[in-house]
C-alpha cells in the first residue's frame, strides 16, 4: 500500500485526517473487518509521524481528542500522545478500561501493562 504524503496539510487538516482515519478504523471493528483496519494503520502511522516531525512535535494537539465519544479516537489518540503527555495519555487509556469499552479496553489495559513494565517504551 503507498504512504499517503501529508507534508503539505496544516495542522488542522492533519488532525481532521487523524479523526477521519481513526473513525474509519471504528467502523471497520464494528463492521468486523480487520483487513480494513490493519490498512488504515499506514495512514495512522504516516499521520503520527507527520505531526511528530512538526516544528515542537504537534502531536499535542491530538489532546483534543481525549474526550471524543468513540473509543477507537480515544486509543488512538492516547497512544499517539504517550512520549509527549504521558500523564494525560496514561488515563485515557485507563478511562477506556475503567468503562470496558470493548475492544478497545482490551488494548488500553495491554498498552498500560507493557508500559509499567517496560516493554513498551513511546518514543
Amino acid at each position: 500500500m503507498t504512504k499517503k504524503d501529508y507534508r503539505s496539510c496544516s495542522v488542522g487538516q492533519l488532525i481532521q485526517a487523524f479523526l477521519d482515519v481513526s473513525l474509519s478504523q471504528s467502523h471497520a471493528v464494528d463492521e468486523d473487518d480487520h483487513g480494513r483496519y490493519n490498512r488504515l494503520v499506514d495512514d495512522y502511522l504516516a499521520l503520527v509521524d507527520e505531526l511528530r516531525l512538526r516544528k515542537g512535535d504537534q502531536r499535542r494537539v491530538l489532546r483534543t481528542l481525549f474526550d471524543h465519544i468513540k473509543p477507537q479516537v480515544r486509543l488512538n489518540a492516547a497512544i499517539a500522545t504517550l512520549a509527549v503527555l504521558p500523564d494525560e495519555a496514561r488515563e485515557t487509556l485507563r478511562l477506556i478500561h475503567a468503562r470496558r469499552e470493548y475492544p478497545q479496553a482490551a488494548d488500553a489495559i495491554g498498552l498500560l501493562n507493557a508500559l509499567e513494565r517496560g516493554t513498551y517504551i513511546p518514543e
